[in-house]
């Protein structure tokens, strides 16, 4: 739900993703407050904070993993 780097660059994968919601979303629209942290050896982590139009109702926390994405090769 972020992103920090240039995807034309690099290849995001989400190996786990975990919610946990205090209480039950008020209306149809949910707010995602959401940062990412990567270190230099590719693993990272998105944070969020999930509100509605009375507060938050929850969190959440996804695994990264991020590598490089390979040059094309000659001719493609």
């Amino acid at each position: 739900m972020s992103s920090e780097l240039d995807l034309r660059q690099w290849l995001f994968i989400n190996p786990e993703l975990t919610v946990h919601l205090h209480r039950e979303a008020a209306g149809e629209w949910i707010c995602l407050d959401a940062q990412a942290v990567i270190s230099p050896g590719g693993a990272g982590l998105a944070t969020s904070v999930l509100s509605d139009t009375s507060g938050q109702i929850g969190v959440g926390a996804q695994a990264l993993l991020v590598v490089r994405r390979s040059p094309p090769a000659a001719g493609d």
